[in-house]
């Protein structure tokens, strides 16, 4: 059993497609998820990977305990040739899934909502943080049991007409590259701390690959020269490493 980030998932996917590397005999089951699952890596994987080896695509987030829905890969796409993504599937037991208005309303089928989890998964809180506690746990709008809640993920999704769910992006400004949860708006703040920096948008770009990074672009306060070298190392100062911006401009 392989269980990989979705980031390691697309590279093993263009290993396979560009130098001819095998998978082990025994393998028979790959469980992925952390981000969006690339339609274009599927194709190459079944092009190279027995049908016997079953892809598993997972989403859930840490407030949820990690893992909240799955979706089996079919051995083969054919059949799926509408779909535009993977889905992410249907939620696991002990766990509800609801897609919900603004004003907490369930949504008919293909029409997206946010996406909330209950069940018995759910963390308790944010350490010490209980005002976004509040605001992300909120009482459980269609359970009797005193106490239930569910965990409002800001993350938008539609249901198939199959009754797997559909991710379809954020609805806020987070993205997640390599599995991490990044706010942009957090490295365009710590950007315009910087004494030579009058505005900054931070965009998560994704390259032919699909693969995701982060660019920071500057506006220089009146025509002070900047370089990616000190904005750089001004960003790793405040925030971990793979919050600092790959390219600026």
């Amino acid at each position: 059993v392989l269980d990989l980030p979705t980031a390691f998932w697309h590279e093993l996917a263009r290993k396979l497609d560009t130098e001819a590397i095998t998978l082990p005999v025994s393998l028979r089951l790959v469980i992925i998820g952390g981000e969006r699952a690339s339609p274009e890596w599927l194709a190459s994987w079944h092009k190279h990977v027995k049908p016997q080896i079953q892809l598993v695509n997972t989403y859930g987030p840490t407030e949820a305990t990690i893992v909240a829905t799955i979706y089996r890969v079919p051995g083969s796409m054919k059949a799926e040739t509408t779909l535009r993504e993977i889905p992410i599937g249907r939620a696991v037991s002990n766990v509800q899934v609801y897609l919900l208005d603004r004003h907490l309303n369930l949504v008919p089928i293909g029409v997206p909502g946010e996406l909330h989890i209950g069940g018995i998964g759910l963390a308790r809180e944010y350490l010490h943080r209980p005002t976004l506690t509040v605001q992300k746990f909120i009482p459980h709008p269609f359970s009797t049991e005193p106490g239930a809640r569910l965990y409002k993920t800001g993350d938008r999704a539609r249901y198939l007409p199959t009754g797997d769910i559909e991710f379809l992006g954020r609805l806020d400004q987070q993205v997640k590259i390599r599995g991490y949860r990044i706010e942009l708006g957090e490295i365009e703040m710590v950007l315009e701390k910087h004494p030579d920096v009058q505005e900054a948008v931070v965009v998560a770009r994704e390259d032919g690959s699909g693969n995701k990074r982060l660019v920071a672009y500057v506006v220089p306060q009146h025509d002070q020269l900047l370089t990616s070298s000190s904005l750089r190392r001004f960003i790793h100062e405040q925030l971990p490493d793979y919050m600092v911006p790959a390219a600026f401009v």
